[in-house]
Order: structure tokens, then sequence, then C-alpha cells
């Protein structure tokens, strides 16, 4: 997206502390939310109209189960699914907004974006209940983030979502969702166990990532973020991008890159991201697959040059 219009929404949103709780599927309640705003019959919709959409297969949720059962034969609307939108068990997060990306044609593949310009990027920050254990680990901010990577320098990121966006379309695009920190600490839970299976004590010292801790610590610490955010993250990540985009900018048209498609306009030619972020994520939140292109996209010579060498690439699409 042009640099000017990035700044402008980053001017208008950056700064402020925004509190996201989440719990598991609470995406389901979400989009249903949505549905229930837009329906064009007016306010709520029948389950059977539901059936009849790609949404059909959230009604197998068994949180909406629940409150399916309470409703009776009557429409599900915005307020009563309100009253459903929370859990004791949810976690909170601190969003954040920043900018990546390049407007040199030449940084196009370094950067991993579509198209020449900047992406959005919405960063899913650990909130204070996490930063006090994760200081027992007696090391520093984002020991488990990449630097090169589109991560807060002010607090410690779970994950992020890049989003290329165009106002003027109505029409966003989800360049990737990632998260280095559930990688990196389950790489350090294998190591710690490692040494205790190898003879260490556990007060011994980690050694690991340069951790000032006990064997013990690092272990009680990993198996709370296992635990806690390796089921979570991504559909919590991915939940945020799609608030975001329709409830703070008002966009409508929502894509996602298929895993082929990422790879191939993103020019990702060495390690690629895990599989699953890009088939079963995506169709868990009633994406569907689509050969129409983001209409932004679709002046980039890059990218049609692109897709007529590989016509059977397509994208994902939340209607």
């Amino acid at each position: 997206m042009d640099l000017h219009v990035a700044q402008e929404i980053l001017a208008c949103l950056q700064g402020e502390r925004t509190v996201f709780p989440y719990y598991r599927d609470r995406y389901s309640i979400g989009l249903l939310r949505h549905l229930s705003q837009r329906s064009p019959s007016g306010p709520g919709f029948s389950v059977a109209a539901l059936k009849q959409t790609p949404y059909a297969p959230l009604l197998q949720k068994p949180r909406v189960r629940t409150l399916l059962a309470g409703r009776g034969h009557g429409p599900l609307d915005a307020p009563y699914l309100a009253l459903h939108d929370h859990d004791p068990q949810q976690s909170h997060f601190i969003l954040n907004l920043a900018l990546w990306g390049s407007a040199r044609r030449s940084e196009r593949r370094h950067r991993q974006i579509s198209r020449p310009g900047f992406n959005l990027v919405l960063q899913l920050n650990f909130n204070t209940e996490h930063e006090r254990r994760f200081r027992a680990l007696g090391c520093r901010l984002s020991r488990f983030n990449y630097w090169g990577h589109p991560v807060s320098c002010l607090r410690n990121t779970l994950a992020w979502a890049r989003l290329d966006v165009d106002l003027a379309a109505n029409c966003a695009l989800i360049e990737e969702i990632q998260s280095d920190w559930v990688r990196n600490v389950a790489w350090l839970e294998e190591r710690a166990r490692g040494k205790l299976a190898a003879g260490h004590p556990a007060s011994a010292s980690t050694k690991i990532y340069g951790l000032e801790c006990s064997l013990a610590t690092t272990l009680d610490y990993c198996v709370h973020v296992r635990t806690r955010y390796s089921a979570l993250w991504a559909e919590a990540m991915l939940w945020a991008a799609i608030h975001f985009i329709r409830d703070e900018l008002g966009i409508n048209g929502v894509y996602y890159h298929s895993e082929r498609g990422g790879q191939l306009l993103k020019g990702i030619t060495g390690t690629a991201p895990p599989r699953s972020l890009y088939t079963d994520l995506p169709r868990r939140f009633c994406f569907t697959p689509t050969r129409e292109v983001p209409a932004f996209l679709s002046d980039d010579k890059d990218v049609q040059r692109a897709l007529r060498r590989h016509p059977d690439t397509h994208f994902f699409r939340l209607h």
C-alpha cells in the first residue's frame, strides 16, 4: 500500500493501548456477529439461512451449539451473540500497529510483500501477567523474537499479521501470520529437557539463549507458553486481523494468501512457513478459495506475470 495512506492510518490508530481478549474459538462468535450486522433481511439471521452459506461449519462449534440451544427458534442477532462473547479462561493481549515494507521493487522479495509498498503490521503482544513469568528467566526484551521481523520494540510480541490495504477498493489482503515466540520457546523446551535427560540437575543453570535461571524455571516457563498459547496464537492473530480490517478500517473484502500463492507472489524460495497457516487456518475461519485477485494487485505487472505463468494459483476470500 502507499506509504502516505499507511502513515495516515497509523497516525489515526497508533498509540492507544488496545486490550484484546481472546479465548478458543472466539472467532466463531465474532464472524456470526459480523453476519448479523450485515444481514440484507434486517438484524439477525436464522440457522436455516446460515446453513446455506460458507459459514455453516460454525454451527458445529460447541460454543455455537450452546448459544443456539438457548435461543430456540429466534434469529441470531448481534445483542444476543454479544451476551455469549466471553469466557472466564480468556487471555488478554495488547494490540499495536506498525509499518513494514519498501517502495523499492528490488526489496520486494526481501520483505516478502506481494507488491512494492508498505504493509500495516498488527502486533499481538503479551500482557503483564506473561511479563512477570518472562522476567524470571533473567533475559532481555524480545529474547525469542528476531529483530529482522516486524515485532514491537517496546513489548514482547507473541505474533503478528501483515496487511496490505486499499481503502478505495474496499479490500485488504492478509499477507502473513507468524510467530517467532512459540517456535523458539518450543526449541528451548526441547533443549532443556535434553539437559535433564543427560543428568543435569533441575537447579543447574540453563545456559541456553543467554538465560540466567535454572532448568526448572526454564521448563516452567516453556510449559506455560506451550499450554497457554501454542494452540491459541494463530486463531487469535487471524481474528484480531479480521476484526481490525472490518471494525476499525471499515473494509468488507478480506483476502488471505493460499500456500502456493503466497510463496509465488512474495518470492519465498527458501524455508516455507508452516503449511497449516495457509491451508487449515483460513478454512477454519470459513474463507473459501477463489481465482479472484484483490483489486489492488490486478494492475501490478509482476503479479500478473506470475499469475499467467501459474494460472492455477488461488487466494482465499472471506465472503
